[in-house]
């Protein structure tokens, strides 16, 4: 009798546990702003900076030297919100290039070792920005956040 009873509750517990909300169901909306899926980004040690999204905080924006901008779509322990001056790249190459499965530290994740690893990468269109479409044009890159400091790790 308790082992039929220990059987029916844990079933049910089970059960429970399986059951979502359906708001958590529909898939997430896609930012205007983000375009096509790259393969990588090269900053070639010469990066123009980066800037955190306000409502990700496993997405950054970083900009290569020809004011191209890249969102990076992350895993891990970091938070991109909590970044103050700069940011790290690790990439598992020799080269200054990011890739799906580098890793990016930020400055208050460092005393932490904490890191978040590179899932996918996209063009980022930020004219498309619809907060900003009634400002004017006058300047095209957004505010940016210091610097990017690139760490090359080295096969073995």
């Amino acid at each position: 009798m308790k082992t039929t009873l220990l059987a029916v509750v844990a079933i049910l517990g089970l059960s429970a546990c399986a059951t979502t909300d359906t708001a958590e169901q529909q898939p997430k909306k896609i930012d205007p702003r983000q375009g096509d899926e790259v393969n990588r980004v090269c900053l070639n040690r010469n990066s123009n900076g980066w800037s955190a999204l306000p409502d990700e905080k496993k997405s950054l924006i970083v900009y290569d030297s020809r004011h191209n901008s890249f969102k990076l779509d992350m895993i891990g322990t970091c938070d991109t919100q909590w970044a103050m001056l700069r940011i790290a790249t690790i990439s598992r190459t020799a080269s200054s290039c990011l890739s799906r499965g580098d890793k990016v530290v930020t400055d208050a994740d460092m005393n932490r070792y904490d890191s978040c690893t590179i899932m996918k990468i996209y063009k980022w269109r930020p004219e498309l920005d619809p907060a900003k479409a009634s400002d004017d044009a006058a300047s095209k890159q957004p505010e940016t956040k210091a610097e990017i400091e690139p760490e090359v790790a080295a096969e073995h």
